[in-house]
């Protein structure tokens, strides 16, 4: 039976300052930016999740780098999901594994929301080993990756690489040896996937890359078997690494590990700023955002902010419950403060998107939620629970109240919070969908 391996709600929404009551509205966009605060996620290849010997190991991680490890090592992330081969080089398992994965925080650079475009540069890095240790097989390390991505999603990652000392596959001693920034891969046009305000996955270019090996095994360049896939990392990259860890970068065969070789997407997340809102009445918001909310807030305004990390709302893997996949999670919190006069009353709510994932797609009315207010010196309510719609009815399909407050209420503030819970038929295909969840502001 197939399973939605992962379901993922994109929370989004704005800082909106509304000063007078008359009814009105206004929409946030996008601009141009230079980011703080990036993230960088990646699981590698498949490959470096099985391996000849097991998975690849992790060490030495420095500056902005961890790892998380999925159940492939016997951990539990979420944070980072692909679909198995053959949408990515991910092994397939039953039930199946989420990867391992490296992540990179507090990137800086710029990025144009509208298509990706930009450059993100990271620093610190990570070591990886694919063998056991009695081979003493050098470290390879991965140093301060940037990423460049142009409007039509071509670029490359690259990163400063070296290797410690070790022996060679015939025994003998290697020093430690430092080469520089070496280009990794490339992206091809359209490597760009789910691209929102604050994030998207790129996805490496591979199957069909040709590289004439200085030394060992020749590049394989047909394959009739497995996936019929074929390809290479950058070939500089390949010809630079020693020959006893080059075969894990490009093809030496057919099948099997070799479905494997091919890097896996990357998930780059940033922070993009707000636009006000125009004074009095409604706001709507779509971007994926982290504000800061001020200590003290001058009589007179309504201002509600999301803290919302990299703008992703994960709802991990979905398990098989009798007739449907369940998935759960929580939404981004949203703060309101309102200390005009008068205390006219407002509300927030919400409206999701359908679900989609590389072609296929279901209904957003699967998606329900149970509302809560904490921290609420405003006199504040929370809106009413909305089940999945797979119990009948629309979900969070039709618009729904996360918070309100009537007319006359307390001068204040309150955090808005909802517990999500996905119900989707067994019949959803295989895949990490998304959506967005469109919060709204009226007072």
């Amino acid at each position: 039976m197939p399973r939605p391996t992962a379901a993922r709600a994109v929370a989004a929404g704005a800082a909106a300052l509304l000063a007078a009551s008359a009814l009105g509205s206004s929409t946030a966009s996008a601009a141009p930016a230079t980011v703080t605060g990036a993230t960088f996620t990646w699981g590698i290849s498949g490959y470096a999740q099985v391996g000849v010997f097991g998975p690849w190991t992790y060490k030495d991680l420095t500056g902005n780098a961890s790892v998380l490890l999925g159940t492939t090592s016997g951990g539990s992330q979420t944070e980072y999901s692909v679909s198995p081969v053959p949408a990515t080089s991910m092994p397939p398992s039953s039930p199946q594994k989420t990867p391992n994965a490296v992540k990179f925080t507090g990137g800086t650079g710029t990025v144009d929301p509208a298509t990706g475009a930009g450059t993100l540069s990271f620093t610190g890095s990570y070591t990886v080993n694919g063998y056991p240790a009695q081979f003493k097989a050098p470290d390879e390390v991965y140093r301060d990756p940037v990423v460049t991505v142009a409007a039509d999603g071509s670029g490359s990652l690259s990163a400063e690489f070296s290797l410690g000392a070790g022996t060679d596959q015939a025994g003998n001693p290697t020093p430690a040896q430092d080469f520089g920034r070496l280009t990794l891969f490339r992206f091809e046009p359209g490597a760009v996937s789910g691209l929102t305000s604050s994030g998207f996955r790129v996805t490496p270019a591979y199957q069909g890359v040709e590289v004439d090996v200085a030394g060992g095994t020749a590049q394989t360049r047909e394959c009739a078997g497995g996936t019929g896939w074929w390809g290479s990392w950058a070939p500089e990259f390949v010809n630079t690494v020693p020959a006893s860890i080059r075969p894990h970068f490009y093809s030496t065969g057919c099948g099997g590990n070799q479905d494997y070789k091919a890097p896996l997407p990357i998930d780059l997340g940033y922070t993009v700023g707000t636009t006000p809102g125009e004074p009095g009445g409604s706001s709507d918001a779509e971007q994926n955002i982290r504000v800061t909310v001020p200590e003290t807030v001058e009589p007179g305004e309504f201002v509600w902010t999301i803290d919302g990390g990299n703008g992703l709302v994960s709802l991990g893997t979905a398990t098989q419950a009798g007739d449907h996949y369940l998935a759960t999670g929580s939404i981004n919190p949203v703060r309101v403060t309102d200390t005009r006069a008068g205390a006219p009353a407002w509300s927030v709510s919400a409206q999701v998107s359908d679900f989609s994932a590389e072609g296929r797609s279901f209904d957003g009315k699967y998606l329900g939620w149970t509302p809560n207010a904490s921290e609420n010196t405003g006199g504040a309510v929370a809106g009413a629970a909305v089940a999945s719609g797979f119990d009948g009815g629309q979900g969070l399909k039709q618009s729904a109240t996360l918070g309100s407050a009537p007319l006359d209420h307390a001068s204040g503030s309150v955090l808005l919070g909802a517990g999500l819970e996905l119900k989707v038929p067994v019949s959803v295909g295989t895949g990490t969908y998304d959506a967005t969840l469109t919060l709204t502001a009226l007072s």
